[in-house]
């Protein structure tokens, strides 16, 4: 399972509710005709994080049976039938930033998931042993997700969990800890 992940912030003089609606009209409508290898998606206000310059915004989750899913999602986005729902939202974005994740460990739809915590590891060390014990002493963890190629402005895991969400952070290695809302579909 992969996550093809967008983050995304509004131009300032947008208002939310109206990037909200725009945004979660272009999910409902990939869900309803979705591309080949598309499992689900789901999008997130979150906190501030420095990809977004420092600025709060919004994390998509496109879950993803396999990268050849990567080839048809682009594609589906922006088909003539949808290319005015697409429009719609992408025109109320001031900017973006894409990575892909893969699936280590967890459950495979974190959907629920409050919180997110980005861990990026020391130079030089394995991340195996350290990452699953920092899971197996951890509370509230969902699942976790490891970059895939360096594709992506963010830290190289994202540990999905839930409002328990505690962890800690073995010498060396650096958190961000950002909380996340899922947006409603239905609006």
């Amino acid at each position: 399972m992969l996550a093809y992940l967008f983050w995304h912030v509004p131009f300032t003089e947008i208002e939310p509710s109206a990037y909200e609606a725009a945004l979660m009209k272009f999910h409902r409508h990939l869900a309803a005709s979705p591309p080949a290898g598309f499992e689900r998606s789901i999008s997130y206000r979150i906190s501030a994080v420095p990809w977004l310059n420092n600025r709060a915004g919004y994390e998509d989750w496109c879950f993803l049976a396999s990268s050849a899913a990567l080839d048809t999602l682009n594609p589906a986005a922006i088909r003539p039938d949808r290319w005015d729902v697409h429009a719609d939202i992408s025109y109320k974005t001031e900017f973006g930033h894409g990575g892909l994740y893969y699936h280590l460990r967890g459950e495979m739809l974190p959907l629920g998931g409050s919180k997110l915590v980005w861990l990026k590891r020391p130079r030089r060390i394995r991340y195996e042993a350290p990452l699953n014990e920092l899971i197996d002493s951890s509370r509230g963890v969902l699942s976790c997700w490891r970059k895939l190629m360096v594709l992506g402005p963010a830290d190289e895991f994202a540990i999905v969990g839930d409002d328990t969400l505690e962890i800690q952070v073995p010498p060396g290695w650096q958190a961000l800890s950002v909380n996340r809302l899922p947006i409603p579909i239905a609006q």
